[in-house]
């Protein structure tokens, strides 16, 4: 059988070699009913013992081709192995990697909640017309949970994009966007009440 481009060459080899055996056996099978009751018949008998022996040559030949076949395929196969255990290794530690910002994201979420949490209650005592000092002090602390709740926006932002997270990153810079926003909104009002206080 002629190697084709398309035949892997272990097939190729394995098919060579089971050429070379059919060919043994017919030449085996023939020569066991040679009679050897002839100058013809011990002609045959000699010639097939003859191409026998060149045969057992090919075959030889061709069961190293196999077992080097046979070790290539090995070699592909440990190769295969290794690139899907790197593959299987980077997958975890994307995993992890993207469950730690998640994580970041989580947390940063309850620092923004807390910040809500302080902005209703100061509207709260606004409206039950609370002295202006204890508004102040109620407005610089929600400026510095929200300054914190900014910084942790960066922060995250800053490692998505690192990490190569780039949505992670997006939603963690909106939030900053967001929450920087509220806090500039925020830091006119406590000038506007600060400017209003008694000295």
């Amino acid at each position: 059988m002629s190697k084709g481009k398309d035949v892997p060459a272990l097939v190729a080899a394995a098919a060579a070699l089971h050429e070379s055996l059919s060919g043994l056996a017919e030449l085996a099978e023939g020569a066991k009913h040679e009679t050897l009751d002839s100058e013809r018949s011990m002609s045959r008998a000699t010639k097939a013992l003859s191409s026998a022996v060149e045969q057992q040559g090919f075959i030889e030949q061709r069961l190293r081709g196999v077992v080097e076949e046979i070790e290539r395929a090995r070699v592909r196969q440990h190769e295969s192995t290794e690139a899907l255990v790197g593959v299987a290794h980077a997958v975890e530690q994307r995993a992890k990697s993207r469950d730690a910002l998640l994580a970041r994201f989580a947390a940063l979420g309850e620092s923004a909640g807390r910040a809500n949490a302080l902005a209703v209650d100061l509207a709260a005592r606004k409206a039950e017309a609370a002295p202006e000092t204890e508004v102040l002090q109620r407005l610089g602390a929600l400026q510095i949970e929200m300054a914190a709740v900014v910084a942790e926006a960066e922060a995250l932002a800053d490692a998505a994009t690192t990490e190569k997270w780039p949505e992670i990153a997006r939603q963690a810079d909106g939030a900053r966007q967001a929450i920087l926003a509220a806090k500039n909104k925020l830091a006119l009002a406590h000038r506007n009440v600060a400017s209003g206080a008694p000295s």
